[in-house]
């Protein structure tokens, strides 16, 4: 141990600030607004999004018209795969045999889906979740509360 030698180097970094190089090609942009683009809007290889309608356009092929660019409507809407569904204190039912406070609750999304809770005050919940089936959940709780589930 008394022979051991321990070397400290340091290396200096250099920072060049030079000119800028020249500017790069225009990235393309994704647009949105409600209903059809207007011919004004956007440059070509742009795309636009129509939020009333889930339609997509693009890629714009010209400078003055979206004509000719590909549109189609999206599958779905995002509402087809989320929900939120309110209950109050009077529609939790008390299992008397099982001695706990449930509420079931009708979806319709048709698929099992994640479920956060939230009491009427807005924190968050934590409840049991009993799939009964693609489209009905039942809540289990330890006493009786109102508020809001949501599901995606």
């Amino acid at each position: 141990m008394a022979n051991e030698k321990v070397i400290v180097t340091e290396n200096k970094n250099k920072v060049v600030i030079s000119t800028p190089g020249p500017q790069g090609p225009r990235g393309r942009t994704i647009l949105n607004g409600t209903g059809a683009p207007s011919s004004n809007l956007g440059y070509i290889g742009d795309f636009y999004y129509d939020i009333s309608t889930t339609r997509f356009y693009g890629p714009k092929l010209s400078e003055t018209t979206w004509d000719g660019a590909t549109n189609f409507l999206l599958q779905d809407p995002a509402s087809d795969y989320a929900r939120v569904i309110s209950w109050e204190l009077t529609q939790v039912q008390y299992d008397e045999d099982n001695e706990y406070y449930y509420i079931d609750l009708q979806h319709d999304l048709n698929f099992y889906p994640n479920v956060t809770i939230k009491d009427s005050t807005n924190e968050l919940v934590e409840t049991g979740i009993d799939y009964v089936n693609a489209n009905k959940i039942t809540l289990t709780m330890a006493q009786p509360f109102s508020g809001k589930a949501y599901l995606s």
